[in-house]
């Protein structure tokens, strides 16, 4: 959700444009996910805020145009801990309205991901209980071969991992399905962090638990031989086999 910044927005604007000695523009946000971002438009840099930054007070401002303008990492670290202490101003969105409208499949021709996801939970998080569902994906129609795929994702606001169904072939082996759900359940377990007003998902915390899956390097091997026969998926086939 976008929008100008009103009266604020336009001082917030003004301030900032100098501080930074730049020609830019304000428009004021109420993502969820990304506090601050910004690019070029013209001549113009056009700068997106969570209205959060309505409020911040000139210490902030001040880091806010540093960064804008020269990419301060002592700046970053003003606007992450900013950010971080009003995470209440984050709009919140009740889990079962983000869920209403996905119909939960987990049980696919090949492959069942709520096995799968029972198995992982009792192998990797002693078994305690993981406060997400997950599905396979609706993925449309494209044109063929895809240029790139998202084998799977994971939705903080709706608490859900998605796998893409071209993962449900008969030569995509079980343990590379697994790789694949592991990695989002990772992403539930380790959550997110700011970092110049951005998401960081893949920490480094994040990469040392992803080591402990036992099949990973032969997931990763498997990934780069057989990439084709992911891009080459058509939905429209009831079963493909492999290269």
């Amino acid at each position: 959700m976008e929008r100008l910044g009103g009266l604020d927005g336009r001082l917030l604007e003004k301030r900032l444009g100098s501080l930074a000695a730049l020609r830019l523009s304000v428009r004021v946000t109420d993502n969820l996910h990304t506090m601050l971002s910004f690019g070029r438009s013209g001549e113009r840099l056009v700068v997106r805020l969570h209205h959060m930054f309505l409020r911040a007070p000139p210490p902030v401002v001040e880091a806010l145009a540093r960064y804008i303008r020269a990419g301060d990492r002592a700046a970053s670290g003003v606007l992450d801990r900013y950010i971080e202490a009003h995470r209440s101003l984050i709009r919140k969105v009740p889990i079962h309205e983000r869920r209403r409208r996905i119909p939960l499949r987990t049980r696919g021709r090949h492959h069942d991901l709520g096995a799968y996801f029972d198995e992982l939970r009792h192998r990797y998080f002693d078994g305690r209980h993981l406060a997400c569902a997950i599905t396979w994906a609706k993925v449309p129609r494209t044109r063929l071969p895809r240029r790139t795929i998202k084998l799977g994702s994971y939705s903080a606001d709706a608490r859900l991992i998605r796998i893409h169904p071209a993962l449900d072939q008969a030569h995509v082996p079980p343990w590379f399905v697994q790789w694949i759900v592991f990695h989002e359940m990772l992403h539930h377990v380790h959550g997110f962090r700011y970092e110049g007003g951005r998401r960081r998902i893949h920490t480094p915390a994040f990469a040392a638990d992803e080591r402990r899956f036992v099949h990973l390097e032969r997931a990763r091997r498997w990934e780069r031989e057989n990439i084709d026969s992911l891009l080459w998926w058509d939905s429209g086939r009831d079963d493909q086999g492999g290269p």
